[in-house]
C-alpha cells in the first residue's frame, strides 16, 4: 500500500446535516416499530422477491433486526469516515491532492450512510404496512428510486474523485 498522508479534517456542515438526518431516520425507525408493535400480527413478512412479492416470513421480533442493522451501519460508516487515508481511490493520493480526495471520500461515506438508512426505513415501513394491510407487495417504484439515488451518488463521487486527481 502506498504511503498516504494522514490529515485531520474538520467536519463539514454537509456531513453534520447528513448525520442529523441519519440519526433522525434511525430514531424514526425505532419509534415507528414501538408505535405499531401492538397492532402487528405475530407472523410478519420479512423478505420480498424481485417482483416485490413476499417470499419470507418471520415473527414480529425479527422486525427489530432492521433498526438494529441500521444502527450498526451508522456506527460502522461513521467510524470508517474518520480514516479516509485507508480507502481505495481511483487515482494516486499525493500530499497535493489528499485533502480534496479525503473530503470527497468522506462526503461519499456520509451520503451513502444516509441513503442506506432511508432505504432501510422504507423497507421497515413496507414490512409493517404489508403485515397490517395484508397486501403482499413492496412498492418497486420507490425502492427503485432509492437505489437509483444510491448508485447515482456513488457514480457522482467516483467521477468527482477522478476529476480531483
Amino acid at each position: 500500500m502506498e504511503n498516504r498522508p494522514v490529515i485531520q479534517l474538520p467536519r463539514s456542515k454537509t456531513e453534520t446535516v447528513l448525520d442529523i438526518i441519519s440519526m433522525f431516520v434511525i430514531i424514526s425507525m425505532i419509534a415507528y416499530v414501538a408505535y405499531e408493535w401492538h397492532d402487528m400480527p405475530e407472523r410478519m413478512p420479512m423478505h420480498f422477491n424481485g417482483k416485490g412479492e413476499i417470499d419470507g416470513w418471520g415473527n414480529k421480533m425479527s422486525l427489530m433486526a432492521v433498526p438494529l442493522i441500521g444502527v450498526i451501519i451508522y456506527v460502522g460508516l461513521t467510524l470508517l469516515s474518520k480514516v479516509p487515508h485507508v480507502y481505495n481511490y481511483p487515482s494516486q493520493i499525493t500530499p497535493q491532492n489528499a485533502r480534496g480526495q479525503y473530503q470527497n471520500a468522506r462526503l461519499l461515506i456520509h451520503s451513502m450512510k444516509t441513503i442506506i438508512l432511508i432505504l432501510f426505513a422504507f423497507i421497515e415501513w413496507s414490512i409493517i404496512q404489508s403485515a397490517k394491510e395484508g397486501n403482499a407487495e413492496l412498492n418497486l417504484w420507490v425502492l427503485g428510486f432509492i437505489l437509483l439515488i444510491l448508485f447515482g451518488t456513488i457514480i457522482f463521487f467516483i467521477i468527482r474523485s477522478i476529476q480531483l486527481k
